[in-house]
């Protein structure tokens, strides 16, 4: 497989979009990653060299969907409404509908066996949560513990269980970073990423300068604090082996939804705000940098907390727009549950009369055009789980 720099430096005259995902010419392995090369030519760019995703299904490897428009993708919908109350969950029927989600996704009939054919006993999990409107509106802790229950069920330490996001402030109020009781052995471990802990060589370059601020990576390191470069954080390129994305069932009024996608790209990188200006709606930063290795290379599975959704005013909370939803989606495919729960939120706003938003949610198709995914309804099987 050829380096990214070697590479970058192999086509001076091109320009790389997004990142360097593997060789132009050589099959690695188990699995080829998309090498995608743009080259000036005139008023526009030409595509000289893609080599599409695939990723094996078997055991425990890392995958988003297949790419092969034939193959539907599975999400299966573990629905209880009486696991909320307000905005109160009962962490038992949470922890039910997880089980079912799982056992259902995999096809397997017991928790141990399920998890296992995500992750082994020697991988380092990462949970990435979603806390930007904690506390009311966040990933749940009583979803992450059954997770965490689940993945030590199938041999993976509690040490090797890694929950993280960017921010400590919205991490302390959704309640991840606590201290334990000393009777309650720990069943993860909590890592926040901002400021100190991105990976300088892990670049997602995008053509739109940001303005810096405090927890970018290059902030006060580069002339006047603006800057068109983006950092994954170390956690995700030089610690875990295996990505648990969970994020939470609400809209955003840039993109449509902060979903799946958004989860691990634009709420896990640094200097992000670029990606809304001039009416970008975070497309195509969203699916470009989701096709960067160290991340697409990790992902095994997708778990959408929507015990409590918001439909409309997001990713702020919102009361007014906030609902109860009780259901929890599941995938290996980023792109299909964004899909569906899209859809979900048409639905509740249809509902409630406020005005349509699925057009701003263009960077669905732009990843399901990239191969990340299946992005249209009619290839994306919803399958009920009864907790």
């Amino acid at each position: 497989m050829m380096p990214e720099n070697d590479v970058r430096s192999k086509h001076k005259s091109q320009r790389l979009v997004g990142y360097s995902l593997g060789a132009c010419s050589k099959t690695c392995s188990r699995r080829l990653y998309a090498c995608v090369l743009r080259t000036h030519k005139g008023c526009g760019y030409i595509i000289t060299c893609v080599m599409l995703t695939l990723l094996s299904f078997a055991g425990s490897s890392p995958l988003f969907a297949a790419t092969n428009e034939a193959i539907k993708s599975r999400v299966v919908l573990a629905q209880d409404i009486s696991a909320v109350n307000g905005f109160d969950v009962d962490a038992v029927k949470a922890r039910r509908l997880v089980t079912a989600g799982i056992e259902s996704l995999t096809g397997k009939r017991d928790e141990a066996t399920a998890w296992a054919t995500l992750v082994s006993s020697n991988d380092v999990v990462g949970i990435k949560i979603d806390t930007q409107s904690a506390p009311l509106l966040a990933t749940h802790r009583a979803v992450v513990e059954a997770i965490a229950d689940g993945l030590r069920a199938a041999g993976v330490a509690a040490t090797n269980i890694i929950v993280w996001d960017r921010d400590a402030s919205k991490m302390i109020a959704a309640g991840f970073l606590t201290v334990e009781q000393p009777s309650r052995p720990r069943s993860f471990r909590s890592l926040v990423v901002s400021p100190n802990g991105w990976d300088a060589t892990a670049v997602y370059d995008y053509r739109v300068v940001g303005r810096l601020v405090w927890g970018d990576l290059l902030f006060g390191k580069v002339d006047s604090n603006i800057d068109t470069h983006s950092h994954l954080p170390l956690v995700l390129t030089k610690t875990i082996t295996k990505l648990i994305n969970v994020p939470v069932l609400h809209d955003h009024d840039t993109c449509g939804i902060a979903g799946c996608l958004y989860n691990i790209s634009v709420g896990a990188v640094d200097n992000q705000r670029r990606f809304e200006m001039f009416s970008q709606r975070n497309d195509p930063a969203i699916a470009e940098i989701c096709t960067m290795p160290q991340l697409r290379g990790k992902l095994v599975l997708n778990a959408m907390d929507g015990l409590v959704g918001g439909y409309a005013g997001g990713p702020a909370f919102k009361p007014e727009y906030s609902w109860n939803y009780g259901g929890l989606l599941f995938s290996r495919d980023p792109v299909a549950v964004d899909a569906v729960a899209l859809e979900l939120l048409e639905a509740k706003r249809r509902e409630a009369n406020v005005s349509a938003i699925g057009f701003q949610a263009s960077h669905i198709t732009t990843a399901g055009r990239l191969g990340l995914g299946q992005s249209e309804r009619a290839k994306i099987d919803l399958i009920t789980a009864t907790p």
